[in-house]
């Protein structure tokens, strides 16, 4: 039986924090005055991204490792995938949808990113989760992105496992320093100014392939998980405790220049360590961190990731209707505490109401299709 990876869980809700304060805490009247240390972790908060690469990389070798070689495993495995995300990815797009119809139809602003073009094709690409590989990638709910990036791994996921389970160490390492070195040069190339801004955010920044090294370093951690849970417990305790603090610490350090390398793929092999320390069975830390409470919020984080942006546009404009303001580029400190637990009961109501239903009225019927296929044989040989 394979270990159930609660920890990594639990750890996700904190992911996914650091990305609603990047997006949202920064906007409160009161982050001037907030401590340097949490302003610049706060800052850093995109440093979550990289992680969930990392960390999805790594749980999807350990739940599929010999169970995805064959063509109705890998359909199997699609089906899973598209039944876990799109449910709730596809009612995050509904709900963008009068925000975009006020941004790019109604107000459109004079840039070649707004407009009726923009609403249609960026809709459209956003629909079926290719917007990342545009310009476009930020146009509809602009978190959603990420998830078009995940797409891509969940696609060649099952092509690259049997492969990598296959190579020789060195090999591997040696393969992923390249990719890992390659994507490290082209924030380095940004931040001299060899790539300019447009490119940068337009067609570098987004692009699912530069962030791969991140998801197939997960795989390849993973490959180190089975000696790992040999260590002893303590041993694993302070090695989980000094890697997440020392990542902590590193996101509260003053920027930098070259900050963004820190965050672009950077951090990944202290990412990797933090992921496989906290992947220990028996350590204290991963005990703590997988938690019942944390391992609920956890898995509640997609949720929030995925809905935190429309839901936020909609709060903020009945909030700052109430205070009778419009365009002001700050909040009130209440509005973003509000928002908080706004956002975690209306993930859990998702989560309850449309995606767990829609999850296993898919696998059902998947199941269902499959036990009819198999049927068929055995009708014709009666016959």
């Amino acid at each position: 039986m394979r270990q159930n990876l609660t920890a990594l869980n639990g750890l996700r809700i904190f992911a996914a924090a650091v990305v609603i304060g990047f997006h949202y805490a920064m906007l409160t009247e009161s982050f001037p005055r907030l401590p340097h240390f949490l302003q610049n972790v706060l800052g850093n908060g995109t440093i979550a991204l990289p992680f969930f690469y990392l960390l999805s990389g790594f749980v999807l070798t350990h739940a599929y490792t010999g169970r995805i070689a064959t063509p109705r495993q890998k359909r199997d495995f699609y089906l899973a995938r598209f039944a876990r995300l799109y449910p709730a990815y596809l009612l995050a797009f509904v709900l963008f949808l009068p925000i975009a119809v006020e941004k790019y139809l109604r107000h459109p602003a004079i840039s070649q990113h707004h407009g009726p073009r923009t609403f249609v094709l960026g809709g459209a690409l956003a629909f079926f989760a290719l917007q990342a590989w545009t310009s476009l990638s930020q146009t509809w709910n602009g978190p959603g992105w990420s998830l078009s990036v995940e797409a891509f791994f969940y696609f060649a996921f099952p092509l690259v496992l049997p492969r990598m389970v296959r190579m020789r160490s060195v090999p591997l390492v040696t393969a992923l320093g390249i990719l890992w070195l390659a994507m490290l040069s082209f924030t380095v190339a940004h931040e001299h100014n060899l790539i300019g801004a447009q490119i940068w955010y337009g067609y570098v920044l987004y692009q699912p392939l530069l962030w791969t090294p991140m998801f197939l370093m997960g795989m390849a951690a993973y490959r180190l998980a089975s000696r790992w849970s040999q260590i002893p417990g303590a041993v694993a305790t302070s090695v989980s405790l000094v890697s997440l603090a020392a990542l902590v610490v590193l996101c509260g350090l003053p920027p930098v220049e070259g900050g963004n390398l820190f965050v672009n793929g950077g951090a990944a092999p202290l990412i990797a360590l933090v992921v496989l320390a906290y992947s220990h069975p028996r350590s204290l830390s991963s005990r703590v961190m997988g938690a019942p409470v944390l391992s609920f919020l956890g898995g509640m984080s997609y949720l929030v990731y995925i809905l935190q942006a429309p839901l936020w546009h909609m709060f903020r404009a009945v909030t700052d209707k109430l205070r009778h303001v419009h365009g002001q580029s700050t909040v009130k400190d209440w509005q973003f505490l509000l928002y908080l637990p706004l956002l975690l009961g209306f993930a859990f109501a998702v989560q309850r109401l449309v995606e767990k239903p829609a999850q296993h009225w898919l696998l059902n019927r998947r199941r269902q299709v499959v036990a009819t296929t198999a049927e068929q044989p055995s009708r014709v040989l009666a016959a």
